[in-house]
């Protein structure tokens, strides 16, 4: 970077060495144990939201996160899929979906909008921490 010109919040030169998750998931204890088995991988793992809308009005405020963790049943207007495509609009932040719902119809509409990968709930530990690391690592 040039001498004297400052890094835009959010992009790489201002990153923390910690990649940062953000977990949009509208059930709390999902997300609680989302966070947990993140942030004792060493993940930083910013409050999880349980919207679609407050995950885009979050990404507007906040610097942006390494990877995104979105549930595809998400309470609100808009579900997980169409909020990863309002994202995509303005940002390539990986995005992997959570979904209890992996029939074709669904698993086509989120690789439609760039999905970087899927999670099956139930889920256990090593498989989130693998597809995080694996989509982090390129």
């Amino acid at each position: 970077m040039p001498s004297g010109v400052e890094p835009l919040p959010g992009t790489i030169a201002n990153r923390s060495p910690v990649p940062s998750i953000f977990i949009v998931e509208d059930d709390g204890l999902i997300a609680l144990r989302l966070q947990e088995y993140l942030t004792k991988s060493g993940f930083d793992t910013p409050d999880p939201v349980a919207s679609g809308e407050d995950a885009i009005e979050c990404l507007k405020k906040s610097p942006s996160p390494d990877l995104i963790l979105m549930d595809v049943a998400l309470g609100g207007k808009i579900d997980g899929i169409e909020t990863a495509r309002e994202i995509r609009k303005v940002s390539p932040i990986p995005v992997i979906f959570l979904t209890a719902h992996n029939d074709a119809k669904t698993l086509a509409r989120a690789q439609d909008v760039g999905s970087s990968g899927f999670i099956v709930k139930p889920f256990v530990e090593n498989e989130v921490i693998s597809l995080v690391r694996g989509t982090l690592c390129g």
